[in-house]
């Protein structure tokens, strides 16, 4: 007599983390890649600098909301079927970018491959929370916000190479083919973390369900409230120092791009500091020491402005900015899912999605201003500050574990 037995589902594994970090971190790719060529840009389709902005911000409001519809749907029939479908539509709508003859198709296919990214990106963040807890779960977003952290170094200069053999428009058939080989290592390298009996329900109401229980969570929107803040002010100096240093500093284009990567690349050292102490400080103090730093950063860029005191103080407030944020990304990552763990798909389309979206009113905000340092130097100081004071006193009334 035989006993016929249930196979075991394989338990689920980590992705390779090398393209689970950078479907995840595709927003520099998309963003930092084409700023050096705003300008040029500008002048190809005869649009004024104001519009070819909204080209950017355009892609991040259609990253955020994107996040907001992928997250909860991702906790009802799993990540890896919406991870397939939003990097194949990513290379679909940068092969539209590249195609754009005005400014207006431009936005429209910035709007696509802004949703399609970020499918792919609250998926994968959710797959780290699937399979990986406490400390480890800190390490493993330390460890993608380590090389996402290369894509603003190297994001620039690859585009500022591409504008030495072509034009912007090559660029975008450079995501395109991002977009086609993250679709390939998906459809072979990725399995599904999220079991069958772990996925709630399908539709409106089951993804209203699980928004309304993570957002009841006072301590969840007080650190989804401090992302938005201190991203708004960051966002005004991805947005806004391209003009800064090309028009009011008579920076040439592949000089620009040097000053973005070195910029960025303070952000690698620090989120590699980052892995190494955050098993020593809690990551709520690492979140606020972070926080404090890229306000002290930002407050250095407003006073220069109003000194006069040249490009050198400038540069390197924002050196100052950019290294803050190699503490807040993986600490506000970490703490968001750890707060949202009964649902990881919305808890990463929440604090992506509001982050990004509300953020990126800070791109058209300091170009409204008059898109010079003075400007840039405002928006970053008063609302990096301003998520400081939140991240505090959220920190006094709502502590959380560990």
């Amino acid at each position: 007599m035989t006993t016929e037995r249930t196979p075991t589902p394989a338990p689920a594994v980590l992705p390779p983390i090398l393209p689970l970090a950078l479907i995840v971190g595709v927003s520099p790719f998309a963003t930092d890649m084409y700023i050096p060529a705003l300008p040029a840009i500008a002048r190809d389709l005869g649009a004024t600098p104001g519009a070819v902005q909204l080209s950017l911000t355009a892609f991040l409001v259609a990253f955020a909301v994107g996040q907001l519809l992928a997250g909860p749907v991702s906790d009802g029939i799993g990540r890896r079927r919406l991870m397939l479908v939003g990097t194949a539509v990513f290379a679909l709508a940068s092969i539209g970018c590249a195609l754009a003859p005005d400014v207006v198709t431009l936005v429209v296919a910035r709007v696509f491959q802004g949703l399609a990214g970020a499918a792919g990106a609250v998926a994968g963040r959710a797959m780290v929370s699937d399979v990986t807890h406490g400390p480890r779960l800190a390490k493993v977003f330390g460890t993608l916000a380590a090389i996402n952290a290369i894509g603003p170094v190297v994001a620039p200069l690859a585009g500022g190479a591409v504008l030495t053999v072509g034009t912007w428009r090559l660029m975008f058939v450079v995501l395109a083919l991002l977009g086609a080989a993250f679709s390939v290592a998906v459809a072979l390298r990725f399995r599904e973390t999220l079991p069958a009996q772990s996925r709630g329900g399908v539709g409106l109401g089951a993804n209203w369900q699980r928004i309304r229980t993570l957002m009841a969570l006072p301590r969840f929107r007080a650190y989804v409230m401090t992302g938005v803040l201190s991203t708004i002010g960051f966002f005004a100096y991805i947005a806004t120092s391209s003009f800064v240093f090309q028009t009011e500093f008579g920076f040439s284009e592949e000089l620009y791009t040097i000053v973005f990567a070195t910029n960025a690349s303070m952000m690698i050292v620090t989120t590699l500091v980052f892995r190494r102490v955050v098993g020593r400080f809690s990551e709520d103090a690492l979140l606020t020491f972070g926080l404090s730093v890229g306000t002290l950063g930002a407050a250095g860029v407003l006073v220069s402005a109003l000194l006069g005191s040249g490009v050198v103080a400038v540069w390197v407030s924002l050196a100052v900015v950019t290294s803050a944020w190699g503490f807040v990304l993986p600490a506000a990552m970490t703490r968001t899912q750890h707060v949202g763990a009964a649902h990881p798909g919305t808890a990463a389309a929440l604090q992506g999605g509001l982050t990004f979206g509300l953020g990126g009113l800070g791109t058209p905000l300091a170009g409204a201003l008059g898109g010079t340092a003075l400007a840039m130097g405002c928006v970053m100081a008063l609302l990096m500050a301003a998520a400081v004071v939140v991240q505090i006193v959220a920190t006094r009334r709502c502590p959380t574990a560990r």
